[in-house]
């Protein structure tokens, strides 16, 4: 097992004794292995990524993140009986090293060490741990969720795909919806001759003020993880955004520098 895989398994142990009082399960559809793996896809899942869905069932998109992709996995699921099959179908796969298992409780599982986050839950559930993956995942931290959206908070990109056969549970098409996690770029951001404001909903983001000297009036911007790209006339910023820094360059017709601003 991976020091990343083995971190975030002991991270899981304070609550993979046994689920919240709370907690009832929820139905137990699984999802056809063509959106398993279009999910992945979506999510642009790398061999360096930790996958962690979030009631993973028989364990088939953790499965399919090692088999098909070279990630790493965790599957965290309520039932005990699944978690002992999710185990057993990763060993059949040959994956057993590289994936793990636990019994326990989406609501309190600690997901930071997460690179990929997969879900196929129902509405409540999901719009229980929204706020949770805001503050708890890293910034540019991909989210796929099979059929169900979040309230609120709007799709990076989404997709229908046409299933080719019947499954269980499962009708002639499914949605997935992704969402890559944004910095916190809310506020004042400053440098000689250069104050900038940026109103922020979740990744949609407006601003406002001058940079080197520069009017932004009209500007249009765009918030991709910690990627923040501002765009007013032939005046173009890309920088990226760390903590109370973003770093980055500003180029314009006549110029190309390098500009840090603070909040």
């Amino acid at each position: 097992m991976s020091r990343l895989l083995a971190a975030a398994a002991v991270a899981l142990s304070a609550f993979a004794a046994g689920a919240s009082e709370d907690t009832q399960p929820a139905p137990f559809f699984t999802t056809p292995l063509e959106v398993v793996h279009r999910m992945l896809a979506l999510a642009g899942t790398r061999a360096q990524d930790l996958v962690v869905d979030l009631g993973s069932g028989d364990g088939r998109i953790v499965i399919a993140a090692a088999e098909k992709f070279g990630a790493r996995g965790l599957g965290i699921e309520l039932d005990r009986a699944l978690v002992a099959k999710s185990r057993e179908n990763a060993r059949q796969a040959g994956v057993a090293d590289r994936v793990t298992f636990v019994q326990g409780d989406v609501l309190t599982a600690d997901l930071s060490s997460a690179t990929v986050v997969t879900v196929y839950l129902l509405p409540g559930l999901i719009n229980r741990l929204q706020q949770r993956f805001l503050n708890e995942l890293q910034p540019g931290t991909r989210i796929v969720s099979h059929a169900f959206a979040m309230t609120g908070w709007r799709a990076d990109r989404s997709e229908l795909l046409r299933i080719s056969k019947p499954h269980p549970g499962q009708g002639d098409e499914s949605r997935l919806f992704l969402w890559i996690v944004p910095a916190d770029a809310r506020g004042v951001w400053q440098a000689p001759g250069s104050r900038l404001r940026i109103h922020q909903n979740f990744q949609d983001v407006e601003v406002e003020g001058r940079l080197a000297g520069r009017d932004l009036a009209g500007a249009r911007a765009t918030l991709t993880g910690r990627t923040l790209a501002v765009e007013a006339g032939s005046l173009r910023f890309h920088g990226r955004v760390q903590g109370n820094i973003i770093a980055g360059e500003l180029t314009s017709a006549e110029t190309r520098q390098p500009l840090m601003l603070t909040r």
